[in-house]
């Protein structure tokens, strides 16, 4: 009688009959994720008309602006805020997202303002946090002039800024901005188109990066289910506000890490980026200080009812400001990257 062998277990205790591990499968996964992303971005012009082209980062931008305006007018007009009075705030908002973008951006690289300012003044560039300065000054306007205090509003954008933020990202990652270090993992963006700016601006042709934007969307969608958690669990005025300002500053400060910052390096491997980032936290942890202990008041409810019934008007309210973030960040002349 012949005996038969017994067969060795897998030498890998999480294979199960033949299937792949987890971290295979997780991989596989991550790789045609970045098949997606290399699709994305060779998606970096939209539409052309004429000597005018149209980049597919302003239609991510628009997106995101009607998410935004939607939810935060949903929860502004909920605590008692006119709609007119929430649609100039929308549309002059709106413009200080794309002019304090584009101020910031001129200021970051200030040696070709002073160089040649006529071709620094050509290039449509944009720094996001010139853009929520800018939305911020607007709803301190408003606050001045109108009676929701500027915490109430502050609060109601912190809880849904991110939405708008993360889907702008994506189009961050087509338009080729804010790319990533160079990375041999499984989860990349590789530009090959010439006119995305990691190609034109950065020389990183046919390099795998690492997809920083989609990293910071990522955690801006946490932080916001985080944010409006603690909202609708009664935190006091001014804790959205707080963890927001903790919680975004806190991602940047992670995700500059994974982002190209050669030339930007003002302190060690710390960039300009990282530097603010930190002021962010500062300027939220003061906040925090205050607030938690209830010192700063309590957070106007919000009827969702009134919010619900005025859900068309939010609607068509958002378009105006939308387009402009539309033609702000998409409009090129001539070709991409100048005016």
């Amino acid at each position: 009688m012949s005996v038969q062998p017994v067969p060795y277990p897998d030498a890998n205790p999480i294979r199960v009959q033949g299937r792949p591990s987890l971290v295979e499968g997780l991989e596989r996964h991550l790789v045609a994720l970045s098949a997606i992303l290399d699709r994305l971005a060779d998606r970096v012009v939209l539409f052309r008309y004429r000597e005018w082209v149209f980049v597919s980062f302003g239609l991510f931008g628009a997106l995101g602006a009607v998410l935004t305006t939607g939810l935060m007018g949903a929860i502004l007009v909920g605590q008692g805020v006119a709609p007119g009075v929430f649609l100039g705030m929308a549309l002059l908002g709106s413009a200080a997202v794309v002019g304090g973008s584009w101020l910031l951006g001129q200021a970051f690289d200030y040696r070709l303002l002073l160089e040649d300012p006529r071709k620094a003044l050509r290039r449509p560039v944009f720094v996001s946090w010139g853009g929520v300065l800018g939305l911020a000054l607007t709803l301190m306007l408003f606050a001045s002039l109108s009676g929701p205090g500027v915490l109430t509003l502050l609060d109601a954008l912190a809880r849904s800024i991110f939405l708008g933020h993360a889907v702008g990202r994506i189009g961050c990652l087509a338009y080729g901005c804010c790319y990533g270090r160079p990375t041999r993992g499984p989860l990349a963006i590789t530009y090959r188109n010439p006119q995305a700016k990691a190609v034109r601006v950065g020389h990183r042709h046919g390099i795998p990066l690492h997809p920083a934007a989609l990293y910071e969307a990522a955690l801006e969608l946490a932080l916001l289910v985080a944010v409006n958690a603690i909202a609708l669990y009664g935190a006091p005025l001014g804790a959205p506000t707080a963890l927001a300002a903790v919680g975004y500053g806190c991602i940047r400060f992670s995700v500059e890490f994974s982002r190209d910052q050669a030339d930007r390096a003002v302190i060690g491997s710390l960039s300009l980026n990282h530097l603010i980032a930190l002021a962010v936290i500062g300027f939220g942890a003061g906040v925090a200080a205050l607030a938690l202990p209830g010192g700063l008041g309590v957070a106007p409810a919000v009827s969702w009812s009134a919010s619900l019934s005025a859900a068309p008007w939010l609607a068509s309210a958002s378009v105006p400001g939308a387009l402009v973030i539309f033609v702000g960040f998409s409009l090129h002349r001539g070709g991409v990257g100048r005016w």
